[in-house]
């Protein structure tokens, strides 16, 4: 036997020996009430999955929190009582579950486990059943996060000093159970349906474009976007901010906007018409035309990553994106093209059909 093979039977032996005599986890965690929680991994079971998220979120750039309402419609795999899927840091309340064959409605008790940012939804008084299709209701609240994921807090400051509040999102890999109640893997793909309600100075984004906006009491505006197409929780992506923006319709007839802080707008020119180019060029290399009617580029002043590839939304760091003319470089052109290449062509086209570890 070869010195190398003598190697890994000692490395794999010991493995099986240990895989033999060590029994599979059957107990289950307690959950914060002292309840027992009725799901023991930290991958979500495959008793239901999503098909559409119906998601309201407020955010208050003065407190610096927000509060929200998530209707998730599933579809049952198993006879069952409990759902389990993620939250992180969230105050759940009211939650409910819809019967949409017989339109009852009744409440779900909720059990939390957060090291596995996990909460289990009990119906108490009926069997979820299998082929069935429900939707369960949750409202929600939490602070925007100081750290750069989830749906976090940035901020910058103009030129006379002023501090102003962006609050926007970093989902990938798993943060988006920090701001909605999700089924948070990418492998839980679903259609998602936002609302975004904001004050008078500032807009929203997300994913897919405005259908329309509704004036509320209060001085307060809803935007409401149209239907998402089938993705995973990580690409969704909403910011609210004061931002302006510059847009330019592609030759296929698709908008492309670049948004940033009004005192940097002037250095969107650069990042907007390569965008145009690159969303042309690749509407014709690959003979698929572009699936949206639009696609937005945002310059967020706190951003971790070079870039973000949000269906119908990246983000970008500012440094990424924009490019001033009288003291940006020749190589900071080209990473920002790079950038905005890379985007495009990591998840722009076809995020239906990515591949998915299970």
């Amino acid at each position: 036997m070869t010195s190398f093979a003598l190697l890994v039977n000692l490395i794999v032996l010991p493995i099986h020996l240990w895989a033999a005599v060590t029994p599979e986890t059957t107990s289950f965690p307690t959950s914060t009430n002292g309840e027992p929680f009725p799901w023991n991994k930290i991958r979500l079971p495959d008793t239901a999955s999503p098909l559409h998220y119906h998601l309201l979120i407020h955010p208050n750039l003065t407190s610096l929190d927000f509060t929200g309402m998530v209707q998730i419609q599933i579809e049952v795999h198993e006879n069952t009582k409990n759902i389990i899927l993620h939250s992180k840091d969230l105050h759940i309340s009211n939650a409910r579950l819809l019967d949409s064959d017989i339109g009852q409605i009744q409440a779900l008790k909720v059990l939390e486990y957060p090291y596995f940012q996990q909460i289990a939804l009990i119906s108490e008084h009926a069997l979820l059943k299998r082929d069935h299709v429900y939707s369960i209701q949750l409202e929600f609240a939490a602070s925007l996060s100081e750290s750069f994921h989830g749906f976090y807090k940035s901020t910058y400051r103009t030129s006379k000093g002023d501090l102003r509040v962006v609050a926007s999102t970093q989902f990938e890999p798993t943060s988006a159970r920090a701001a909605f109640p999700c089924f948070d893997e990418p492998a839980f793909k679903a259609n998602f349906s936002v609302r975004i309600r904001r004050e008078a100075k500032h807009i929203a984004l997300s994913n897919m474009p405005k259908l329309r906006t509704l004036e509320l009491p209060g001085g307060l505006f809803e935007d409401q976007f149209d239907v998402s197409v089938k993705m995973s929780t990580y690409l969704v992506a909403f910011i609210v901010s004061d931002f302006l923006s510059i847009s330019k319709t592609s030759q296929h007839g698709v908008q492309i906007s670049v948004y940033a802080v009004p005192e940097k707008i002037d250095q969107a020119e650069f990042a907007l018409d390569a965008a145009v180019k690159l969303l042309d060029f690749y509407d014709d290399y690959f003979d698929i035309p572009y699936p949206l009617p639009k696609q937005d580029l945002a310059a967020i002043p706190d951003f971790q990553s070079g870039a973000m590839e949000n269906w119908g939304l990246t983000t970008y760091r500012e440094s990424g994106l924009l490019f001033d003319p009288h003291k940006s470089s020749a190589s900071d052109k080209l990473v920002n093209e790079l950038l905005i290449l890379l985007m495009f062509l990591s998840v722009v086209w076809k995020p239906g059909d990515h591949a998915v570890v299970e």
